[in-house]
């Protein structure tokens, strides 16, 4: 069995870096967003990613942040615990000699929002499976107001999660949902 068939990828599926592919080794916290699943989020949100500022926590192997710098937008800034992750992903970008203003930082997620003190206007929330934190995340964002006006964060989390904390603060404006996962696009109320 040749390695390559121990390898999982993702391609870039619009704009200036569209077919670029990217080789990763799969692992039991690393789950990329699909390429139908990503096409479907930003149908959601049209061409609003031009000239924005992008934040991708829990970045794994980058390709929310990835599609969004191919799609046009100004800044993205990826945040990574693993580091074995965060050197692939700086592999990745170093690929596509980007010139965007790119940060990616190798720290854990709450620690950094502790500290954050930025607006985005699209913020890519994709947290462990199972360990209660997109509820502690958004909680932050909203605290520290990170997220812009006009911005939109999008959630993906265990299909089975109950979502009564996004009740108070937060509008779901689009959803769906494929296995064991549902996908969500929020904006603040």
């Amino acid at each position: 069995m040749s390695n390559k068939a121990n390898k999982g990828s993702f391609r870039i599926i619009s704009g200036k870096y569209k077919g670029r592919k990217f080789e990763f080794l799969p692992s039991k916290d690393l789950r990329p967003t699909p390429d139908r699943l990503r096409e479907t989020l930003f149908n959601w949100l049209g061409q609003v990613i031009d000239h924005k500022t992008c934040l991708d926590l829990f970045s794994g192997t980058g390709s929310l942040g990835l599609e969004s710098l191919s799609r046009g937008a100004h800044k993205v800034t990826f945040i990574e615990k693993n580091f074995e992750h965060f050197d692939k992903l700086k592999s990745y970008i170093e690929k596509l000699d980007a010139i965007e203003d790119i940060s990616i930082i190798n720290e854990d997620v709450l620690a950094w929002l502790d500290e954050a003190n930025d607006e985005f206007d699209l913020i890519f929330v994709d947290p462990p499976f199972y360990e209660q934190l997109a509820e502690q995340v958004l909680l932050k964002i909203k605290t520290k107001s990170l997220l812009a006006k006009s911005g939109n964060i999008y959630l993906e989390v265990e299909k089975d999660l109950d979502l009564s904390f996004l009740e108070n603060n937060w509008e779901v404006i689009k959803e769906t949902n494929s296995g064991k996962k549902q996908y969500l696009l929020l904006k603040e109320k």
